[in-house]
């Protein structure tokens, strides 16, 4: 009794420990004792997000501060600074101010509403110059300075997601890194909540990923539990926890994991910071085949081969539980950077293991193997084969499948299927036989060797490029080639879709359809269909209206839900005056905006608006 409750003692000394915000080493040894950091906005001081959280398509790489779901609070510059860089735009991180402070590390203020009025002209007489909306530039030149707790901006909600302001720290390397490791504080007495645990079978010979299963938790106090679970090979572990602070309902990631086996660290991670460019390795650090599947970020409690976030501080046989046949105790235990703590337990019952009990694992692979030949499909589509004719290509549920319900017989494109195994470090093409079809890898596309399988199907109006394995993360883009048939090779309204098999959906993708060929960037491995859009967007009856300073702009619905607006093709003029055309994706307008425009009493509107696939409307109104 008395060896188990040192253990107990131990573990939470050390959770503790893990906990403990000082950081001394690079590449954050520039945070003096003596740096001081101002709270950026006078909105609150409480977060809606917290650093290194999941999202679609990288890790968080801030703090998000509450706004109250309004917009126009005002930001302040968090220490002495120069302007480095300015952006405008609907989509990322919106509008948003890079400060360069005098020890050459950054902040970052983002989804901004408006810079204050002298940043904005500037960046207004940049975007005059071609009447470009949107704009990413560098002006540290122009040596505009602020002091500690000067208004540079106010608040907004452009970019992405409710009105809030969205704030970084960053090295002089330009590392992002969590600005709780500072002065900074938020009340935060709450200790993490365990949710689910979630089993990842791997293979006993190469470790490649076979599956999972989800546990749910049961709790008492700041205690889990998820029960025995019994395996018969290698398995690694993931959690899906979050943290809560005072007085919000907003949940966030945790600071610290920890996977104990009696007193043995088997799994230690710390989010303090990482490289901007390894955001993309969350896919890794989280289980990716759970989060494209449910959207849900469970963070592994192993580390994938390819894997270069600097979170991981104690890693035995990459994580991996490779034990010989028993019963295994294991704590997980999740800190906040407050030193908040909460312990899950689970007993791993071995039942068959021994291939690897006595091996030191040095590599576990972050890609799954191809299925085989006879079990793989285009999501539930079944190929048949029939004697006396091509083959044909039907669906077992048409009816659960939004994007094609046509039953009529399709035909393969001749040689389409192929496969072929790509290794980092260097530039490889996939291509079909008939070299009609084709990606291209840069050499550091890939986190690890793959083995992929491509498949092209022609309907009388799709062509469907279907991948095996799918759904795949990659740590830099590829690029998607196809020559389209004579059939087709004409047809300027065709575009380039994602496919997301789990919810039945198609996610329009910014591509060139010229000289009859679509070329598009993957940002994933994932299933594509070529698709027409002939339909325009829909576009309402324009108003007046004033931005938050004040200025009188033009606002007009507008929305296309296949391709989506081109607002950067779009023109807006008002009484003759050429504006810059402005886009809230979320409210679905489109924004007349010149500083110069003073309304008549009668305003004569002319509206062009463009979607993705080159679709035009016209609209023409008189407004009061």
């Amino acid at each position: 009794m008395f060896d188990r409750q040192l253990r107990f003692l131990f573990i939470i000394a050390f959770a503790i420990q893990l906990s403990t915000p000082a950081i001394k080493s690079q590449p954050l040894s520039f945070l003096a004792d003596t740096v001081s950091y101002l709270w950026p906005t006078d909105s609150s001081t409480l977060l809606s997000s917290t650093f290194a959280e999941t999202r679609s398509a990288h890790l968080h790489a801030g703090l998000d501060i509450r706004t109250w779901g309004r917009e126009g609070y005002r930001v302040f510059a968090t220490r002495d600074a120069v302007v480095y860089r300015i952006g405008m735009s609907p989509y990322g991180y919106g509008n948003v101010i890079f400060l360069k402070h005098d020890d050459d590390s950054y902040s970052v203020y983002a989804h901004l509403n408006r810079f204050e009025p002298g940043l904005q002209a500037i960046a207004d007489s940049i975007r005059f110059i071609d009447y470009s909306a949107a704009i990413d530039v560098v002006i540290e030149h122009k040596n505009i300075r602020y002091k500690q707790g000067d208004l540079i901006a106010f608040t907004g909600s452009t970019g992405v997601g409710p009105p809030h302001l969205h704030f970084e720290l960053r090295t002089p390397d330009f590392y992002p890194f969590n600005p709780l490791l500072t002065n900074l504080r938020v009340r935060d007495t709450i200790p993490p909540v365990f949710r689910q645990l979630a089993i990842e079978h791997l293979d006993p010979e190469t470790l490649r990923l076979q599956g999972h299963q989800i546990i749910n938790a049961t709790r008492s106090g700041n205690r889990y539990n998820f029960g025995e679970v019994t395996v018969h090979g290698p398995v690694g572990l993931a959690v899906n926890v979050h943290d809560r602070a005072n007085d919000t309902p907003n949940i966030y990631a945790v600071h610290t994991l920890t996977m104990v086996h009696q007193s043995d660290t088997l799994f230690k991670s710390r989010a303090d910071y990482f490289p901007h460019t390894a955001a993309r390795h969350m896919f890794l650090d989280r289980s990716y085949p759970i989060l494209a599947e449910s959207r849900r970020g469970f963070q592994r409690l192993y580390k994938i081969t390819g894997n270069k976030l600097p979170f991981y501080h104690s890693v035995q046989n990459h994580g991996i539980i490779p034990f010989e046949i028993g019963r295994y105790p294991i704590r997980i235990i999740a800190s906040d950077i407050n030193g908040n703590h909460s312990i899950a337990e689970v007993t791993i019952h071995v039942r068959g293991n021994q291939k690897l009990s006595n091996r030191e694992i040095t590599y576990v692979p972050p890609y799954p193997a191809p299925p085989s030949v006879e079990t793989a499909s285009l999501f539930n589509w079944k190929y048949l084969a029939i004697d006396h004719g091509d083959p044909f290509l039907i669906s077992s549920t048409n009816d659960n499948i939004a994007y094609y319900k046509n039953e009529a017989p399709y035909k393969y494109v001749p040689g389409s299927f192929i496969e072929k195994k790509i290794s980092p470090g260097r530039k490889a093409t996939l291509s079909t036989p008939d070299k009609r079809t084709w990606l291209t890898f840069p050499e550091d596309a890939l986190h690890d060797t793959l083995q992929l399988r491509m498949n092209v199907i022609h309907t009388r109006d799709e062509i469907y490029i279907n991948f095996e394995p799918d759904r795949l993360p990659i740590h830099r883009n590829i690029e998607f080639s196809i020559i389209l048939p004579e059939y087709l090779r004409d047809n300027p309204r065709l575009a380039l879709f994602s496919l997301d098999q789990f919810r039945n959906r198609r996610f329009f993708m910014n591509a060139t359809n010229t000289d009859g060929m679509i070329r598009g960037s993957l940002r994933e491995i994932s299933s594509l269909v070529i698709a027409e859009d002939n339909t325009p967007p829909r576009v309402g009856n324009p108003r007046l209206s004033r931005n938050l300073a004040g200025n009188h702009i033009i606002l007009v619905p507008a929305r296309d839900p296949e391709t989506g607006i081109d607002f950067a093709r779009s023109g807006i003029t008002v009484n003759g005056l050429r504006g810059l055309v402005e886009y809230d994706p979320e409210k679905n307008w489109l924004i007349y905006y010149n500083p110069l425009f003073r309304p008549s009493s009668t305003n004569r509107v002319e509206i062009v608006v463009y979607d993705g696939a080159g679709n035009k409307i016209a609209h023409s109104a008189t407004i009061q």
